[in-house]
């Protein structure tokens, strides 16, 4: 049954013979494939292929579908079937039936078995407790997907229920992966999980759940309640249904810090995962075992009631979600009483308050611990002091409840066993201040019920959380009103509200860090005469230094506090935090990192892991990394003293060559012609790219990447890098064309026009020239755009390049139509048409005929116009080009509303809207629609040509495409003044021409 063979249903088909991939042939051949596998082995009979893949059309006789199914039958023979079998006659692949036709498939010879069998797996992995193996099995069959399953028979109905059947089975994969990253621990790679899972599917509440879970271990409570608050109105808006019982379950729980074990766990791996403080409880020495060295011992005296707190800062504001989620961990009423004392650790970026917060809230809940509050600087980021032994500590917390010092062990294992007996059934507030790491804390956690530890760190400690069942609370920015009220407090209302920009400013610059405004704010109370707008010229003469940051102390200046982080890192995540500063930011991915590194993918992830857990970058979406401005700066301190020039000139190549590469194989997606050959060489060593395989992946790369790649291009221009300028110009052209940012694409395009003319490259100035020309096109501005494609093509003519020239009387055409010179645009692509037919590049060629096609239809000269469109779209269907015969299709659509034929004209337009959205062309989408809501007005449907233009607006303006935009809201303005927002409609014309009007199920698309 040719157990050599696979087949891929997970995406587009894919056929693989021993390893080695198959063409399977035009769409229908993979239609029919896919059809027969999906029979899963029965018989097919030849009546259901055809009405299926060759639906009945008017004047085609079923007998030409039949001919068709059995010529498509004898070529996926000569693809499968071995050659002497075909010769003979006989198959063994695909064989004939008294009921039809069937495909022997093996059953693991398809990725769709497979997959369900690892999903089975997965299930099994969970029924007996072992998640990490849920993970790994679930993630085998998520890998085996594509994209769309059978994505090339997508609007076909026979494999409709299928797909939706994978579809939903591929969804509950990813939430059982999921559930297992929660039961691991792995609560960052949970979270990042369930965001795309809840994405994908915003009305599926398990993925919610799993959601709300990860917020609440990864201890972003309010953010979790916030998010329900969200799922609960989207279902109410959306479905008109409240949350059912689990997401409310979960809710409830979440409020009281008193959450339901995970659903589908066994009982067992689903406490362990939700109270790790169970195990750690269990597992802790107990008082007794130290029975011996207590009885020769005298016992203590009574206790006394220790209050060590530091002083609160008498101008803290804010934090109040903070606050309230704290308030709860420690006792919110009627939460049944905790089983071990509850810790949390309070984590945050060097400067972000963490400890301002942490004695603050203590002196406001002190009243809920009576019997005393402990608190120490445990000094684990420090460039002088040495951290604090944790047998130091002990002592000091047994000295202050009153053990003498003859009675306090030596040992630190028994100091703390001592402690925590003393601490048994008291209530007690422990402040364990500026923690280094685990080992540094555990001796120093009480295990009475009543007591609550706060721990600072600049770490997250994640040990704790998974180990001692600590909550994590990582303290953000403060808010910008949070900021104001923050500068508000310290300088007061009058002077703020007196310099109201100034005051925005100096928050602004100081990135809204905490400490950086309290230096700030300390040079302006030092001198109540200084105008705030003196200190905002000081800091703005930075360059983005730190020397306006310098404080009274070293736990005031802001560069000696970011030097205590930075000193703990090893020696790579060193380098590639000092690195980040050459990056322009606001964030990079992995990749990007370990380009501009140099380091390997693995080294990268560990490197990253570091820094995040040290709070030195945060991670604002999955998988993108950023710098505080403030540690940009410091970083660029650092990388300008401790790495050699010409290490920073090879990262900044790497990274250059991250993006660049990148982005020309996203342009390669997206390009809609053929764009010049730029020869980009390889990356250089060391570099790492983007895996980008579809048009999708391409534009939400740039979209993501885009104010990325202009800074970069900045760069490489200011160090006359010039082969990075044009890749990353010519990179950027189509992406800042298909979005209208038309001024910004001439910026782009400026400096690779002037590294041709400085090299002497006519063949890449005359393009540059070409491609401007018709930028200045679009922007209407005449005589540039004129004179710039007169010089291409005089540049063209003296290289004797044919093509070129071709290409460039085409953009003059596209721009005398533009600039309403319509029949000199005519004259100009007649022009493009003839170089075309010379040189023979059908392309080309084909463009030519449907620009013609256009100015001929605006004209009014249908027959012309029939023609052109009729071998322009040919040629497309033959050259399987789906861009350009969308545009053929959008053509069409105008002509067809032109003869009458109204329907007709909104099926085509419908189709060219669907294919440009999904090639990822927006711009043309958008003007597809536009017409298609001139045809509906041409029908007498006003309402239905205004929701058209409504929703193109909508669109355009969500897009920031201006241009579009005031198209649309033209004809809307018209329809309101009762106006005809559509040029007259020629005289109809009657011809014979054969329109090939697209359907639901055309090839093309």
């Amino acid at each position: 049954m040719g157990q050599d063979l696979d087949f891929g249903l997970l995406g587009p088909l894919e056929v693989r013979r021993a390893g080695t991939v198959l063409d399977p042939g035009p769409r229908r051949q993979r239609l029919l494939l896919i059809r027969l596998l999906i029979a899963d082995g029965q018989a097919v009979s030849p009546q259901v292929l055809c009405e299926e893949l060759w639906p009945q059309q008017p004047g085609r006789s079923p007998s030409a579908a039949l001919s068709s199914l059995h010529a498509h039958i004898s070529k996926v023979r000569a693809i499968l079937e071995p050659q002497h079998l075909r010769r003979q006659g006989s198959f063994e692949m695909l064989v004939t039936q008294p009921l039809g036709y069937a495909l022997r498939v093996a059953p693991e010879n398809r990725d769709t078995v497979r997959f369900e069998r690892s999903v089975d797996q997965a299930h099994r992995f969970m029924d007996q407790g072992r998640p990490d193996r849920v993970v790994e099995e679930a993630q085998k069959a998520l890998d085996m997907w594509r994209g769309a399953a059978f994505a090339d028979a997508g609007h076909h109905l026979f494999a409709a229920q299928e797909t939706a059947r994978l579809d939903e089975l591929r969804q509950t994969t990813r939430e059982i992966r999921t559930t297992g990253l929660l039961l691991q621990g792995r609560i960052t790679e949970a979270l990042n999980a369930a965001e795309e899972i809840t994405a994908r599917h915003p009305l599926r509440e398990t993925g919610w759940a799993l959601l709300l879970r990860a917020l609440y271990l990864a201890g972003r409570h309010p953010e979790a309640l916030q998010r329900y608050t969200e799922v609960r109105r989207l279902l109410a808006d959306e479905l008109g249904l409240e949350p059912g019982p689990l997401l409310r379950a979960l809710h409830q729980g979440i409020l009281h810090h008193d959450v339901p074990p995970l659903q589908g766990a066994p009982d067992g791996a689903a406490a362990a995962s939700i109270s790790p403080a169970d195990d750690a409880d269990e597992a802790a020495p107990d008082a007794r075992g130290v029975g011996a060295v207590e009885a020769e011992r005298p016992a203590p005296p009574p206790l006394v009631r220790p209050a060590q707190l530091p002083h609160s800062l008498p101008v803290f504001v804010g934090r109040a979600a903070e606050g309230a989620w704290l308030s709860a961990v420690s006792g919110a009423p009627g939460r049944p009483a905790p089983t071990a004392a509850p810790s949390v650790v309070i984590s945050g970026a060097p400067g972000v308050g963490k400890t301002t917060f942490a004695v603050h809230h203590a002196h406001r809940i002190a009243s809920s611990f009576p019997d005393g509050q402990l608190f120490v600087n445990l000094c684990g980021f420090h460039p002088h002091t040495p951290a604090v032994e944790p047998g130091d500590a002990l002592h000091g917390f047994l000295t202050a409840l009153g053990v003498p010092a003859p009675h306090i062990p030596e040992a630190t294992a028994d100091r703390s066993t001592l402690f925590r007996s003393l601490l048994a059934g008291r209530r007690v507030l422990v402040v364990l201040d500026n923690a280094r790491d685990e080992q540094q804390v555990r001796p120093l956690l009480p295990a009475g019920a009543g007591c609550l530890t706060l721990i600072t760190s600049r770490n997250q400690l994640p040990g704790l959380i998974t180990t001692d069942g600590a909550k994590p609370l990582r303290l953000s920015l403060p808010s910008p009103t949070e900021a104001h009220e923050a500068l508000e407090q310290r300088l007061g209302t009058e002077r703020l509200a007196a310099e109201p920009g100034a005051a925005a400013e100096i928050i602004r610059l100081c990135g809204r860090l905490p400490l950086a405004m309290a230096v700030v704010a300390a040079r302006a109370e030092l001198d109540p005469s200084l105008p705030l707008h003196v200190i905002v010229d000081d800091l703005q003469h930075t360059d983005g230094g730190l020397d306006a940051f310098t404080g009274f102390d070293a736990t005031t200046d802001v560069r000696a506090v970011f030097s205590w982080s930075y000193q703990s890192l090893d020696e790579h995540t060193a380098r590639l935090f000092r690195l980040m500063a050459l990056h322009p930011g606001p964030h990079l991915t992995a990749p990007a990192a370990a380009s501009l590194a140099g380091l390997t993918p693995a080294g990268t992830r560990r490197a990253l892991a570091e820094l995040l857990s040290s709070c030195l970058v945060e991670q604002p979406l999955p998988g993108r990394y950023s710098l505080h401005d403030l540690l940009r700066g410091y970083a660029t301190e650092l990388t300008h003293t401790q790495d050699t020039g010409q290490g920073r000139d090879h990262a900044t190549l790497r990274v250059l060559d991250h993006y660049m590469f990148t982005a020309w194989q996203a342009n390669e997606l997206l390009k809609q012609d053929t764009s010049p050959d730029l020869d980009l060489g390889t990356p250089s060593p060391g570099v790492a790219l983007e895996e980008l395989t579809t048009v999708k992946q391409a534009t939400r790369w740039l979209n993501a990447e885009h104010s990325v790649l202009t800074g970069l291009l900045h760069t490489a221009v200011s160090q006359k890098l010039d082969h990075q300028t044009t890749g990353l110009a010519w990179s950027l052209a189509e992406y800042l064309n298909r979005q209208e940012f038309w001024p910004e694409a001439i910026t782009a395009l400026l400096p690779a026009l002037e590294v041709a003319r400085r090299r002497n490259n006519r063949l890449e100035e005359g393009r540059c020239l070409r491609r401007l020309g018709g930028i200045h096109g679009y922007l209407g501005h005449q005589e540039q755009a004129l004179d710039h494609l007169r010089r291409a093509t005089a540049i063209f003519e003296e290289l004797d390049d044919v093509g070129e020239q071709a290409r460039a009387h085409y953009i003059t055409a596209c721009a005398l139509f533009l600039l309403g010179r319509t029949p000199e645009a005519v004259a100009a692509s007649e022009r493009g048409l003839e170089l075309s037919r010379e040189t023979g590049e059908e392309l080309w060629l084909a463009e030519c005929l449907l620009e013609l096609a256009w100015f001929h239809s605006n004209l009014g000269n249908l027959e012309k116009s029939l023609l052109y469109s009729e071998e322009g779209i040919a040629l497309f269907h033959r050259l399987d080009t789906p861009w350009q015969l969308a545009q053929g299709w959008d053509i069409l659509g105008h002509n067809l509303r032109l003869l009458g034929r109204y329907e007709d004209s909104v099926a085509t337009y419908q189709q060219a809207s669907q294919a440009f959205e999904e090639l990822g062309d927006h711009r043309n989408a958008l003007g597809t629609r536009m017409r298609l809501g001139d045809t509906r007005l041409a029908m007498g449907d006003r309402e239905g040509a205004r929701a058209d233009w409504a929703d193109a607006l909508a669109n355009a303006e969500a897009r920031a495409m201006s241009y579009s935009a005031q198209q649309v809201r033209d004809r809307l303005t018209a329809l309101d003044m009762d106006k005809d927002p559509v040029p007259p409609v020629p005289e109809r014309v009657v011809g014979k021409h054969k329109l090939p009007v697209p359907r639901s199920s055309d090839s093309a698309l």
